[in-house]
């Protein structure tokens, strides 16, 4: 076999063929490289932050009617409360304040699961992580994210059942 023949063997495991390999990447000038990567960080950290208060909103509206609890067990308990004041119902007795502290600390968790959970989703829905960009670009021009291949869902198909 003559050596100017090409051979997958002789590629490699994950080498292409020579039509199909990337050209090497350009290195940008040193100036346009630094405001790349002056742009590219702020576009992360703006990112960063939307991902932050979509986090807080998600998170802080779950734990809303456990820090009611507590602030209602706090403020209502005969202990804490000023005697003018008119927040707190006279239902309230110090067992059903102790009642509120006790169950606004027990269902801090669940509540704060079920935020985490709804921050999940929402990214993986919006694909959030993928906002972020990569310091390469602001290096080299003309570059792509190489990204995996995105596994895609099982088709849908109907059966007859």
């Amino acid at each position: 076999m003559p050596s100017s023949d090409f051979s997958l063997a002789a590629m490699g495991e994950g080498a292409l063929p020579p039509p199909y390999t990337p050209a090497p990447p350009v290195p940008r000038e040193p100036l346009d490289c630094w405001a790349c990567a002056v742009l590219i960080t702020a576009h992360n950290l703006l990112v960063g932050a939307a991902n932050l208060g979509i986090f807080i909103l998600m998170c802080g509206g779950s734990l809303l009617p456990s820090a009611a609890m507590l602030l209602y067990g706090f403020l209502c308990h005969p202990q804490f409360r000023r005697p003018k004041e008119t927040l707190c119902p006279p239902s309230l007795t110090p067992t059903a304040c102790v009642a509120l502290l006790v169950f606004g600390v027990v269902l801090v968790l669940p509540f704060l699961i079920l935020g985490l959970a709804g921050y999940a989703r929402i990214a993986r829905c919006f694909k959030l992580s993928s906002c972020f960009l990569p310091y390469n670009r602001a290096m080299y021009r003309g570059t792509t994210t190489q990204g995996h291949a995105v596994k895609q869902g099982p088709a849908e198909s109907k059966a007859w059942v």
